[in-house]
């Protein structure tokens, strides 16, 4: 059978199987700012994120440390060891509870490229999200647990046990259970999280089988963290071994049918008063299966990328970033395989008036080519301001617009998307 008669024969079933190019039309999960951690240390959000969610470097040690405040580290002191970091603590509900809400109105306007296209406005309310963690007292163990709360349905979207040891400037993390593979991980060009309400669609963006990086697998996760005095540098490598996830993208528990692990890299480093680099890599599996059910096949998932970002003055945040993919890709049950390819660039700048109020633009670009097939490319831009309404930062109101241009891979009808979104971030 030639090239052309698999793709005409398999087209309309392969189209089925695709994740649409316009991604924010899609809610995604984001790992978001917990309020119990500032009650505990009596600070406030800002002390571990620019805007929550955002992460800046106290944040990320945070987490590192298995959910432990850094203390200080100066030139010529002992580093302490993890286990007495705040060993002065004692559990409190309070303290390791939160939830998060967020209500929100958007406008979008979506259809083919040079027509009017479809209108729609709504008011939602995103689910309900509970939020347990921290360490657990005079020990070296700490917990994370986050259930999404629908009005149909629960689903516990992360449930982790971590170990932390070591020193302040040379310790080990290790987790185990259902983890965030990219979304939560690196310096902020490589996080999911960002103060726009959508991933960065580099890392959100789907191939061709409908795999993302933003997906929340069960498996085991070690890391290593060293540090210089008073933080300047942190240099950290971690690995996760994960379950493969299904045709769905969820992450398989348990299936004795379907046993392939996947395997995520992830290296950072943090220099000068926070800026970072961030090199990730991945290799996994997936079922891809026809909907009615003419062939099964299982594509090697491959990711590389770089990203960086650095903030001047507390004021200025430049971010950026490239992720390859690399995909098996089958026209029809008997073609031979071949690759889905994807280059994608990010570049973001966020400006800080003062903590809490920040203003935010976002250009992206994704280039896509299935061997044998053809070559699309999408472009994303989007704008937005973020004011937090409190001084802690527990309450942020937000709007934003995204405009997204492009065509899928295999029909190439071009799109012209937009969005409209105001939404308030309620926390407590």
């Amino acid at each position: 059978m030639s090239d052309d008669s698999d793709r005409r024969c398999s087209r309309a079933v392969l189209s089925s199987l695709l994740v649409p190019v316009w991604f924010w039309f899609a809610a995604a999960p984001e790992a978001q700012a917990i309020p119990g951690f500032a009650r505990k240390h009596d600070v406030k959000c800002y002390n571990c994120h620019t805007i929550p969610p955002v992460l800046n470097k106290t944040g990320y040690l945070y987490k590192r440390f298995g959910y432990r405040l850094p203390p200080d580290y100066e030139p010529g002191t002992a580093p302490k060891k993890l286990s007495e970091v705040d060993r002065k603590f004692s559990w409190r509900l309070t303290d390791a509870a939160a939830f998060l809400f967020e209500p929100n109105f958007s406008y979008t306007k979506a259809g083919a490229e040079g027509e009017p296209g479809e209108s729609r406005s709504s008011f939602a309310t995103e689910e309900l999200e509970l939020f347990f963690g921290g360490h657990v007292p005079e020990t070296n163990f700490g917990y994370f647990v986050e259930a999404e709360v629908g009005t149909e349905k629960a689903e516990l979207a992360q449930a982790v046990v971590a170990y932390a040891t070591g020193q302040v400037n040379s310790s080990v993390l290790l987790r185990a259970g259902k983890m965030l593979l990219q979304e939560g991980e690196g310096t902020r060009g490589a996080v999911g999280f960002s103060l726009f309400p959508s991933m960065a669609p580099v890392l959100e963006h789907s191939s061709p089988v409908g795999f993302t990086l933003d997906h929340a697998p069960v498996g085991v996760h070690g890391g290593y963290t060293w540090a210089s005095s008073w933080y300047r540098h942190i240099v950290s490598v971690s690995a996760k071994l994960t379950n493969g996830v299904n045709q769905e993208g969820e992450g398989i528990a348990a299936d004795a049918t379907r046993n392939f692990k996947d395997f995520w890299f992830n290296a950072d480093w943090w220099f000068g008063p926070d800026g970072g680099v961030t090199f990730l890599a991945y290799r996994g599996e997936k079922d891809q299966e026809a909907l009615d059910g003419s062939f099964r096949f299982r594509p090697a998932l491959r990711r590389y990328g770089v990203f960086g970002n650095y903030l001047f003055f507390d004021k200025l945040d430049l971010i950026g970033g490239y992720l390859k993919s690399e995909d098996d890709w089958r026209w029809s049950a008997a073609g031979a395989v071949r690759r889905a390819l994807s280059q994608g660039y990010r570049g973001e700048v966020d400006y800080y008036f003062v903590p809490g109020l920040a203003v935010m633009g976002r250009w992206e670009r994704i280039d896509q080519e299935i061997e044998g097939g053809h070559r699309s490319h999408l472009r994303s831009w989007a704008v937005g301001a973020a004011k937090a309404l409190t001084q802690t930062g527990h309450i942020v109101l937000r709007g934003s617009y995204q405009d997204d241009r492009g065509a899928d891979p295999l029909d190439l009808v071009k799109r012209h998307d937009r969005r409209f979104m105001l939404d308030v971030k309620v926390a407590w």
